[in-house]
């Protein structure tokens, strides 16, 4: 007989905590109060990844409704063995990560553009604010502890741009007992991994510090038939290797009025950027760069506070240091370096929430603000000559409200209204961007039909103003401006329906949902003196609809079964000479297959299937190209070999696409073939 799970999955352990935190945003903003890390949720252990309703950012109350989210505890994510944060999402329901022309690993959710979801670690985003995006690829996966993914309108806690979904990570510990952990690692060409933390309980405080050192050769090439301008023989692709060394430390004191946590992250990288060699560079014009210095800093700050019974106040504050070098060469043997971009970021920014409970309902008040600065330098390499460093800024602003209201005793409701705002004071010389101002709304609202039924229906408008980049940025003379772009508008619904049987050994989740974007930003074409360059623009507006799916089987009390499915139909409206544009790298589909068996002594075995559907993309000329389905087989384990005081020694390894299947979720960027990895770890139990 199948163990039964665990129904108490809103057990949500809140440090009540508060600290205020005056930070300096500019000479306008003399300082706010911000913090960072509240709702830092504590579920049953189970054996199965499991849909629960915790954030880290996010206070979860018995009057909120919120849409479901998909959680991944320590459990589900090491049974992946991930090695960086890819491999964490890679064949999460409706979740995509490709690698993009620039060679930065990004994630997508239900079939989204990457600016269009966020992601945060603990409480902080982490996405560049020049660019709206993070390279998923540089940031270690052994920091990560819990990972939640809201998919549809998020909270207003997270503000402005997340406008359809939010990837939620925490890197919080609790443990009573000092705790070890350290893993060595190797793999396909030449891939090493090395790292190690420590966690240590204090009298009412814990201190967190660990360090990480990773380098490969390069990335696996299935076939070079998507790349046959890659000069590089057998199965190792051109300027992809990669080094990177990464510190992370926290520390957390509790009180009786509360906690509060501060937590640093420190990631020094170089690397290889693959040149899209689809294209003939004696035709196109494919990149050739490498990043020789990438290196960001960011530190978060948070806290919650119970100011009385029926009143608590949340802060988060963050700051982020970001620099990196861009260097263009003329032509795939990277022997001539031509130009060279440096640029640096500086980011502060901040959250307050305040709630109150009321007699028979409860309200939020929620405010936040991010100031960035971007300085860029372009240096002419061959004529050893420098431009003026150009200087741009973005200031985004926040203010909003939320009320639960409990309808009876088995249907609650929320509500949420915000005012957000987006201003560009500096510009690097280009033209002006006039502020923006957008209203977004949400609502929520979940019905216990049965004890093991219950249905949740989300919608919201969001907001996502364009990114520094998107409005300024030419990449080394490649994109015609826009200074005219309009903000994204979405509106979003879901209804979910999930059913968990008491009686029996399996749980079920099903969710319906619509998309419908004004103003979504593309990209075309555009021929000036002779030069093709891209540039950004609005088109009328997209829409789509799609289903996920997901069940997981206690099969006995060793085997677990998962199966997730994904589709979805996402059009552009049409323009006005009547044609419909193409969404660009959205698959249409996604099917996962999956069997965990675990054994009493502690071994661990995973079988996966991850099944791609079909997507579309655009050619150098601009004409339509298809990409095809691919279906990848990976396998993963995990082995104790000796107990000690201070935790058990493991082998490890996984075996990844092991049918070496090209897959190409973007032209001439096909993912890696097939990939091994072997190591050996110590874990505290």
């Amino acid at each position: 007989m199948a163990p039964q799970k665990d129904k108490t999955v809103d057990t949500v352990n809140r440090g009540h905590c508060a600290i205020g935190l005056a930070v300096r945003v500019s000479g306008i903003v003399g300082g706010m109060l911000a913090g960072a890390n509240a709702g830092i949720a504590e579920t049953t252990d189970g054996a199965w990844d499991r849909v629960e309703e915790i954030s880290v950012t996010v206070a979860r109350s018995e009057e909120r409704a919120l849409q479901p989210a998909h959680t991944l505890d320590e459990q589900a994510i090491e049974r992946r063995q991930p090695t960086d944060f890819t491999e964490v999402f890679r064949a999460v329901l409706g979740v995509g990560i490709r690698t993009n022309s620039r060679g930065e690993a990004v994630l997508r959710l239900r079939g989204s553009e990457e600016r269009q979801s966020q992601i945060f670690i603990d409480g902080a985003p982490i996405s560049v604010p020049w660019d709206g995006r993070a390279d998923l690829s540089l940031f270690p996966a052994s920091f990560i502890r819990k990972v939640n993914i809201l998919k549809s309108a998020a909270p207003i806690e997270y503000g402005a741009n997340a406008v359809l979904g939010v990837v939620d990570i925490s890197t919080y510990e609790k443990a009573d007992a000092f705790k070890l952990n350290a893993r060595s690692e190797m793999g396909s060409h030449g891939s090493r991994l090395v790292e190690g933390e420590v966690f240590v309980p204090l009298d009412g405080a814990s201190l967190q510090l660990g360090g990480n050192h990773f380098k490969r050769d390069a990335v696996t090439v299935a076939s070079r038939d998507p790349i046959p301008f890659d000069p590089l023989a057998g199965d190792g692709r051109t300027n992809t290797d990669l080094e990177s060394t990464s510190f992370f430390g926290a520390a957390a004191l509790e009180r009786d009025w509360g906690s509060v946590r501060i937590s640093a992250m420190d990631i020094d990288a170089k690397k290889g950027i693959a040149a899209a060699a689809h294209i003939d560079p004696a035709e196109g014009n494919p990149r050739f760069w490498r990043y020789p210095d990438w290196h960001m800093t960011q530190i978060s700050l948070a806290g919650d506070i119970s100011i009385s019974e029926a009143t608590d106040l949340r802060i988060n504050s963050w700051h982020q240091r970001f620099s990196q070098q861009i260097v263009s060469y003329g032509d795939v043997s990277y022997s001539v370096a031509e130009e060279r971009q440096d640029d640096r970021d500086r980011t502060y920014g901040g959250r307050l929430v305040l709630s109150h409970d009321w007699r028979h309902l409860t309200t939020r008040l929620v405010t936040s603000l991010q100031e960035s600065t971007h300085t860029q330098t372009e240096t002419d390499l061959l004529a050893n000559s420098s431009g003026d460093p150009d200087r741009f800024r973005q200031r985004l602003f926040s203010i909003g409200g939320e009320v639960d209201i409990p309808i009876s005793d088995r249907v609650k409701s929320s509500f949420s209204v915000a005012y957000d705002r987006a201003t560009t004071p500096l510009t690097g010389g280009r033209p002006m961007q006039d502020a923006i101002s957008k209203w977004a709304a949400a609502g929520a609202t979940e019905w216990q039909a049965t004890p093991d039924l219950t249905v949740t229906a989300t919608i919201g408008q969001r907001t996502r103003f364009p990114t520094m980049r998107e409005l300024y940025g030419n990449a080394l003379g490649r994109f015609l401006l826009n200074p005219g772009l309009k903000p994204e508008t979405a509106l979003v619904g879901d209804i979910t329906f999930a059913w968990m049987p008491t009686d029996q050994p399996f749980e079920l989740t099903v969710t319906p949902w619509f998309t419908r974007i004004g103003d979504t930003l593309s990209q075309r074409n555009v021929t000036v003196d002779g030069i093709a360059r891209r540039q950004r623009f609005n088109l009328d507006g997209s829409r789509g609809v799609g289903i996920e799916a997901g069940i997981v089987w206690q099969a006995s009390s060793a085997v677990t079964l998962e199966a997730n499915a994904f589709w979805q139909d996402l059009k552009a409206d049409r323009d006005a000479e009547g044609n419909r544009p193409t969404l660009y790298q959205r698959p249409q589909s996604q099917l996962l297959l999956a069997a965990n068996y675990e054994t009493p002594g502690g071994s661990s075995l995973r079988a996966e299937m991850n099944h791609l559907g079909q997507a579309f993309d655009e050619n150098e000329d601009g004409t339509l190209a298809r990409l095809g389905t691919s279906t990848e087989f990976n396998v993963k384990f995990y082995m104790p070999v000796k107990q000690t005081d201070y935790g058990v020694w493991q082998i490890y390894g996984a075996v990844n696409n092991i049918t070496d299947t090209t897959i190409l979720p973007q032209l001439g960027l096909p993912d890696a073939g097939r990939t091994f990895k072997l190591g050996i770890r110590l874990k505290s139990d």
